[in-house]
């Protein structure tokens, strides 16, 4: 089958105005355009179609019946092109004026009154916020679907741009009346030996936390994987476990019975920082903007 030859705005529009206008002259006024441009014009989609539009006389130009056939498909096609031209320009409006953050939710407490402070400054820049966990977060970031984002440094591909923000420690989480709540300072490791622990299921919490166990020789036999900290919390209050968590996560819930103690003999952490896919100098302005006024905020908090 022969692919058929699509019109061209140009060849619809002039058409369209000669119809109206029942004038060549007139029409090309309309337009903006010369007389003999828009005849081309005309000719050139009757020659296209194989058939004739206008029926042309000394002192009047009226369509034909394929004139009048073609008339309401080239008004709908050339209507249709003018609106998704204007939905276009619409949506690259709305997204010079949108910032979309993603941040652990370890993180978000911390995020959460910078934020709250940037918006009140721009009320005319929207802010979409989630939620996702590190490896979620990252391929966002690269796809493009997030501008900035919060989270662990910890295996983060070549692209990225990190402003580092808080360091964020292993902690225990004890249930009231524990053997190990009674003492002071840091609590070592090898403590944890004959313990059942409450982990969480997934992310770098969880990869830092089995690793740490794993080189002191714990073992892991019977450990609870948690999905969210409600969970988890709620293990460790009714005293089935011991929580191995990072300190970011104790400060964003009310754990008022809960005993924190950080993990010593080592110490492990992660860094949390701002992430930006390539340099802030290349990002939209709110985007540069918001990631600055961030920075100066966060940072070190």
């Amino acid at each position: 089958m022969a692919t058929l030859r699509s019109p061209t705005l140009r060849q619809l529009r002039a058409f369209l105005a000669v119809a109206q206008h029942g004038s060549f002259s007139q029409a090309a006024q309309a337009l903006a355009l010369s007389q003999p441009a828009i005849s081309a014009s005309v000719r050139e989609l009757e020659l296209l179609l194989g058939t004739a539009l206008m029926d042309r006389g000394p002192h009047h130009v009226a369509l034909t019946e394929a004139g009048r056939t073609l008339r309401d498909d080239a008004a709908w096609l050339v209507a249709s092109f003018d609106r998704g031209v204007s939905h276009m320009h619409a949506q690259l409006r709305n997204s010079q004026q949108t910032v979309r953050i993603a941040c652990l939710p370890s993180a978000m407490h911390l995020l959460a009154p910078a934020l709250a402070q940037w918006e009140r400054q721009h009320p005319e820049v929207r802010v979409e916020v989630s939620d996702p966990l590190h490896d979620e977060l990252i391929a966002g970031l690269r796809g493009g679907e997030v501008d900035i984002g919060i989270s662990t440094e910890l295996d983060m591909p070549e692209g990225l741009h990190a402003t580092p923000l808080v360091e964020d420690e292993l902690v225990v989480l004890l249930p009231p009346g524990h053997r190990l709540a009674g003492t002071a300072g840091g609590l070592r490791w090898k403590a944890l030996r004959g313990e059942r622990l409450a982990l969480f299921a997934r992310g770098s919490t969880y990869e830092l936390a089995v690793a740490t166990l794993r080189q002191q020789r714990i073992a892991m036999e019977g450990a609870l994987r948690m999905r969210y900290s409600e969970s988890l919390y709620s293990l460790v209050q009714s005293g089935q476990a011991v929580g191995v968590i990072s300190r970011l996560y104790t400060q964003g819930a009310a754990t008022p019975a809960l005993q924190v103690r950080p993990l010593v003999a080592p110490v492990i952490s992660r860094r949390l920082a701002l992430m930006l896919h390539g340099e802030p100098a290349v990002q939209r302005p709110w985007v540069a903007a918001c990631q600055a006024f961030l920075c100066e905020t966060m940072v070190g908090r």
